[in-house]
């Protein structure tokens, strides 16, 4: 039987409160709650049973915001709180309870007008993203309580006052942002201040000292990164290029994927497909692992240092890279770093051993005798017996993990680690394994997965970049599933850039899909066009693009392990819509500067008819995306003049292919089918031939 409280929580200091779990479960030998607050880690919160051995409670304490959570019943059923007020579907078939933490000031309701201003959520840190200097400009961040203040500035001691902008908000705060210029060789100070109503407050953050712009530094990433166009291959289900090395029991090929099965994908139906990838424009790949496994997913490692025999071998992967590296694409290898099989060298010796193993320290090891078990005596990941947990921060273990990345970064040559559940591994490795490999090549990439805000480890001392499931979720939310309105979309869309600092956010791996997730055309419930949009907003936005295989030619697939089906190469055809497009969107990023490295700027959200528009601002040129996620033709008219672009500048929708050009002044039309996207481009950024030149109206039909 399972039941619930409803919870309360109480503000212990600023931007914090204390929070009471409480979940009843009878005959639960333990419960804890995991979620977003601590990386989905059912071991970090256990929760303490009442005298009457069914009432479970935890207090933690937490930071003002929105929370997703679970309960877990004996470290393996995980179950939503029947009674919470929310639950959120979070893409990838499962359902979570949502939490939203707010200060005493939010009992009663926010009025633009009556004086009155929440100041428990005001909220500007002292470093990026909320303060970022690039050369001659500022830009300011600033978290309000929404609807809440008439006006907000920025004020600066030279009595000069800048208006703040709302760009992206939630239930919770809405932010606003300001940009100036400044004197890069002068030190200010500056304040903000809000009015509402006969109400004025000052917030000063700095407390009357000065800020000294030379003493600001972004830390620096992989040039590359943000101009690149990525693709994830699952090895085993991409191309099988080599019979000899399939393993006995080998399926065919379009059998339905289970957890166990092999359908024979190799290195070699990589090699012999580098064309294709080339020809689609693809930049980089991401591999899921490659290292010897038993199993067809490979996050169960045995050998670091060897390839996967039924993949191939470690000088077939060399020539691959290098072949990859002469066709304009870059490698990176999936980092499983946190857990690896029970047959790797050093666990097997523990196996056979026991308490005389020499590697007893490379793990975490319960009790003895160690053998593979329901509830194993010995820590594992997500409790699967099959992936005991390393301790990697051992110091035979880290250097051991060191000399891993040695041995594929500098002799195979490969351009980067995506490091499995990383947010589940120690920081203080994370901060060697960046000083040990950018010591040697600054340009090595570092790409850890997390599934939530990854600002803790984008501070400059980790990683380089995250898989951005954020961004996904604002996609699937308004366009797979119209959950979300036009503003929401772009809220959402502004909430995920501004977690980081802009040379991060432009580094952010971006995908609609992954190995763990459904497929995006199956989320949108087959609809073809609402594919589409979606792929339109994974080229548009902030972020570095990377398409799950077999995506550009519309392949479908449920949760893991549907979405892992053999590519299906029988789509790959010139009248596949989807290659097509995806082949414009890949060609126009390439060749526009404002899609690799612009800024996002929302320019028109209209929930009535469910449009939204947002541009993206280069030095040298700009984008407008625009999305009608109606059932109706639309017509927008933007006014550009915050672009700067010259009336005279020759349009077109990379879409459609159709020509535009502005009507006269700075003011745009566009005309917008049911569920369909533009994305409109100056004509330079576009290849000629893919342009309509008998078309010179303004309007996309």
């Amino acid at each position: 039987m399972i039941s619930s409280l409803l919870l309360t929580t109480v503000l212990i200091e600023k931007n914090f409160a204390m929070h009471e779990f409480v979940f009843t479960y009878e005959g639960a030998k333990s419960v804890s709650v995991a979620g977003t607050f601590n990386n989905w880690n059912k071991d970090a919160d256990p929760m303490i049973v009442d005298a009457d051995r069914k009432t479970w409670r935890l207090t933690k304490n937490l930071g003002i915001g929105t929370y997703q959570y679970k309960f877990v019943v004996n470290s393996e059923s995980w179950f939503i709180d029947p009674q919470a007020k929310e639950s959120l579907d979070d893409g990838n078939g499962h359902t979570n309870s949502i939490l939203r933490v707010v200060p005493e000031d939010y009992k009663n309701p926010a009025k633009i007008g009556d004086g009155i201003i929440a100041k428990s959520t005001l909220l500007h840190r002292l470093q990026s993203p909320d303060l970022v200097i690039d050369g001659n400009i500022a830009r300011l961040l600033l978290r309000v309580r929404p609807n809440d203040v008439q006006s907000v500035s920025v004020v600066l001691d030279s009595g000069k006052s800048v208006p703040m902008t709302r760009v992206a908000g939630n239930q919770i705060t809405d932010t606003y942002l300001a940009q100036f210029a400044i004197d890069p060789k002068q030190a200010f100070n500056y304040e903000f201040k809000l009015k509402d109503g006969q109400a004025t407050h000052t917030y000063s953050p700095l407390a009357g000292k000065k800020l000294s712009p030379a003493t600001y530094q972004e830390f620096q990433l992989p040039g590359w990164a943000e101009k690149s166009v990525f693709y994830q291959i699952f090895p085993d289900r991409f191309a099988n290029g080599n019979k000899s090395n399939d393993p006995a029991d080998v399926t065919p090929w379009d059998s339905n994927p289970t957890y166990s099965n092999f359908t024979g994908g190799d290195l070699a139906g990589v090699s012999k497909n580098i064309s294709y990838l080339k020809r689609l424009g693809i930049t980089g790949i991401y591999f899921n692992p490659v290292f010897t496994s038993p199993s067809n997913h490979g996050y169960e490692t045995t050998d670091y240092l060897t390839i996967e025999p039924r993949l191939g071998t470690n000088a077939e992967f060399m020539q691959l890279t290098s072949d990859l590296k002469k066709a304009g694409i870059r490698t990176v290898l999936d980092g499983v770093f946190n857990h690896t099989s029970i047959d790797f060298q050093q666990f097997a010796d523990i196996r056979r051993n026991g308490k005389n193993s020499k590697f007893l320290d490379w793990f975490f090891i319960k009790s003895f005798p160690v053998v593979r078990q329901p509830n194993p005596p010995y820590e594992a990941w997500a409790g699967y017996e099959s992936m005991p947990k390393l301790n990697i921060l051992n110091p035979e273990t880290t250097s051991f993990i060191l000399k891993t990345s040695d041995y594929w970064v500098n002799k195979v040559g490969i351009a980067g680690w995506r490091l499995d559940v990383a947010n589940e591994v120690p920081m203080d490795f994370w901060r060697k394994f960046r000083t040990h490999i950018k010591s040697q090549n600054p340009d090595t990439w570092i790409l850890g997965e997390n599934w939530s805000d990854s600002s803790q480890w984008l501070q400059g001392d980790q990683w380089d970049s995250a898989m951005n499931y954020p961004f996904r979720g604002a996609v699937l939310e308004h366009i797979a599933y119209g959950k979300s309105n036009a503003q929401e979309f772009l809220d959402q869309l502004m909430d995920a850039y501004l977690l980081y600092g802009p040379q991060v956010s432009r580094n952010m791996l971006n995908s609609l899909g992954t190995h763990d997730t459904p497929r995006f055309l199956n989320q949108c419930r087959e609809d073809t066009a609402l594919a589409r949009m979606g792929a339109v907003a994974l080229f548009a936005w902030p972020g570095v693009p990377c398409v799950y295989y077999g995506d550009e030619l519309g392949m479908t697939g449920g949760i893991d392990p549907d979405n892992r089906r053999g590519m299906r190469w029988d789509l790959n055809t010139e009248k596949n819509e989807f290659k097509s497009l995806y082949q414009k969107l890949i060609s126009v990023r390439k060749n526009c500067q404002a899609l690799q490295s612009g800024d996002p700027l929302p320019l028109l959200a209209e929930n009535r008819i469910q449009v939204s528009v947002f541009a993206r601002t280069g030095q040298k040129d700009f984008a407008i995306a625009a999305f009608n996620r109606s059932d109706d033709i639309q017509e927008v008219e933007l006014d550009l003049k915050q672009l700067k672009a010259p009336t005279s500048t020759p349009l077109v929708d990379v879409v459609s292919g159709k020509a535009l050009s502005f009507s006269g002044d700075t003011r745009l039309r566009l005309r917008l089918p049911a569920k369909s996207a533009a994305l409109v481009v100056p004509q330079a950024c576009f290849e000629p031939a893919l342009v309509q030149r008998n078309q010179s109206t303004l309007v996309i039909q």
